[in-house]
């Protein structure tokens, strides 16, 4: 095992089980995560997914996403978007092709909520656009969501709770 490998499987040890993620969340519903929006900022790779109501990991789903380099990137970026101040982008990638969602999200609330919406979609080989459209902004009620549980005090993982009920845990990349 490479040194990278080593450090990787030492990261992943201290990542919370979920019986404590679901603790963790209780917490958070009532006090608030104290997950700000500065500590977002960066590249966060996807680890592991449960399904909702289950305690177990969705394995082969949070194989394939580790598999295909499954990731979300979050940006704070003042300017024209004020009430919208994250850029997000969630990717997929197999090699040097990748798939890739971009747009826009704010935090609300002490939990926080994490609402946003992708308004744009684009595939890329090598960094190379290939082909890139616009999407339809949903409208507000109907936008996806990521209610922030948790965050390691070193920023090292973030949990969260999507729309759908899923939970998600990422490592900063």
């Amino acid at each position: 095992m490479s040194s990278r490998e080593a450090k990787h499987d030492s990261r992943l040890k201290s990542f919370p089980a979920s019986q404590e993620l679901l603790k963790l969340e209780a917490l958070a519903r009532k006090q608030g995560s104290g997950i700000e929006i500065n500590s977002l900022n960066g590249l966060w790779k996807f680890v592991s997914v449960w399904k909702q109501g289950k305690e177990k990991e969705d394995f082969f789903s949070s194989l394939m996403l580790r598999f295909f380099s499954a990731s979300l990137e979050l940006r704070q970026e003042n300017g024209s978007h004020e009430c919208m101040p994250l850029v997000i982008a969630n990717s997929v990638g197999i090699g040097l092709l990748k798939l890739e969602f971009t747009g826009r999200g704010e935090l609300k609330g002490s939990q926080p909520l994490l609402p946003f919406f992708f308004d744009r979609i684009t595939v890329s080989f090598a960094s190379r656009v290939l082909w890139s459209r616009p999407i339809d902004m949903p409208e507000e009620k109907e936008r996806p969501f990521f209610a922030l549980i948790s965050m390691a005090p070193n920023e090292e993982w973030l949990a969260a709770r999507g729309r759908g009920g899923g939970l998600a845990l990422w490592l900063k990349g």
